[in-house]
């Protein structure tokens, strides 16, 4: 008996690890789609790092007759690694609606194409909010070109956030070879993690330039970060190239490129190594007290508290801000408090619950750049006062007090004179 208690304990605890890994995307299951089986060998460094962290790699023609990512409602991936430009149409029951499906289920997605990429992967790209430039155009700059790399630019625009890419955000230059794409000014969705040098141009280099060109300079995104609403991401990069060992191990003035850094960090991001916060706890009671109710009373003040935990290097740490706010709402906000934070993990504040009764809500509504976000929310009910926990004697109503009990102290030295004076 001891022994099935014992094993009973030990997969409980196994489900509840696993389930924890799979809630911030900790999945190691990646399908690579490749189109090209060279690209094994072209792109292994960049294949090695990810290996090197732990994933385990599935390698696959995207074409293959049999592909498919799903066996019944189970997702057979954790991640899908697309390399596969020049792929008209995914083989067996995989297309883009599918990979789109995938995204929305939680996934996480990495999609590198080239210039001549098909449309199934252009749509693909422009469902997750990049637009890539026309079929056959690439970006171009002659003042910031690669000698070893013929069309190649080089270019440090990249994404200035130590949460995305660590504390080497501040990497050296990347040589790029790829197209041009551009990104809605109004998408909360998408991040512009690599874009080209003020001099750079997108053009087909068989037409070159026209009037109409449109995507030039900082407006040309070179490699997009998606997360999702449901805090699934996805990296969409418009060179394939940037990631092959000959980029990695090409050199800028006898310096290193930044390529296998950015690449590596932009992957880390992507695939929820960084930048995942967690809820741990969350509790509301009344101020002095430790039982948490399901209803407060109007005027009531009730302390609340939630703990925050960031995913760093692989383990759970305190998360460290000064900006999580919560919001007790029914319909709009009545309260808005900021809390306080105590560095290890728990956010505090005390508020007064507001003079209307009903439903409400504790909503913690927390989106910052380069972290998941946090939607969470809390039902209570607020109920009006009873009429026996009014206040007995109101201080405004002791005028009406006193002229009533000197109604009734004139009306007994009326009747006494009345009854025995003549």
């Amino acid at each position: 008996m001891s022994c099935l208690l014992h094993y009973c304990l030990a997969v409980c605890c196994a489900l509840l690890l696993f389930q924890a890994s799979e809630a911030v995307g900790q999945g190691k299951r990646v399908l690579v789609l490749l189109d090209d089986t060279a690209l094994k060998s072209t792109h292994s460094l960049f294949f090695s790092s990810l290996t090197a962290r732990g994933y385990q790699l599935t390698y696959s023609a995207a074409h293959a007759p049999h592909l498919s990512i799903k066996d019944w409602d189970n997702y057979l991936y954790d991640k899908i690694l697309v390399f596969a430009s020049s792929t008209s149409e995914f083989g067996g029951s995989l297309d883009a609606t599918g990979l789109l499906d995938f995204v929305d289920a939680g996934h996480d997605l990495f999609l590198a194409i080239d210039p001549d990429a098909s449309d199934e992967l252009r749509e693909l790209a422009a469902d997750l909010g990049v637009d890539f430039d026309t079929k056959g155009s690439v970006i171009t700059d002659h003042f910031n070109r690669h000698d070893q790399h013929q069309s190649a630019i080089v270019t440090s625009s990249a994404l200035e956030s130590e949460i995305v890419f660590g504390n080497s955000h501040k990497h050296a230059p990347v040589v790029y070879r790829g197209i041009g794409a551009s990104i809605s000014p109004k998408s909360t969705l998408v991040v512009k993690a690599l874009i080209a040098a003020d001099t750079a141009y997108s053009a087909v280099p068989s037409k070159g330039t026209t009037d109409s060109s449109t995507l030039a300079g900082k407006d040309a995104t070179l490699v997009a970060l998606v997360q999702a609403r449901n805090n699934a991401r996805a990296v969409v990069a418009g060179s394939i190239d940037m990631f092959s060992n000959e980029f990695f191990q090409s050199t800028l003035g006898g310096v290193s490129a930044g390529n296998e850094a950015f690449c590596t960090e932009v992957s880390k991001w992507g695939f929820h190594e960084r930048g995942v916060l967690l809820v741990t706890n969350m509790s509301h009671h009344l101020v002095g007290q430790h039982e948490q109710l399901t209803w407060y009373r109007v005027s009531d003040d009730i302390d609340f508290s939630i703990n925050i935990q960031e995913l760093v290097d692989g383990r759970w740490q305190p998360f460290k801000a000064n900006d999580v706010q919560v919001e007790f709402t029914m319909l709009d906000p009545h309260v808005r408090a900021t809390l306080k934070p105590d560095n290890k993990g728990q956010f505090s504040t005390r508020m007064k619950v507001p003079d209307v009764y009903g439903v409400f809500k504790f909503v913690i509504s927390y989106h910052r750049l380069g972290y998941t976000s946090i939607e969470e929310s809390w039902q209570v009910s607020v109920r009006p006062f009873k009429h026996n926990e009014y206040e007995r004697f109101l201080l405004p109503a002791y005028p009406y007090y006193a002229s009533a009990f000197s109604m009734m102290l004139g009306f007994y030295i009326l009747g006494f004179f009345f009854l025995y004076h003549k």
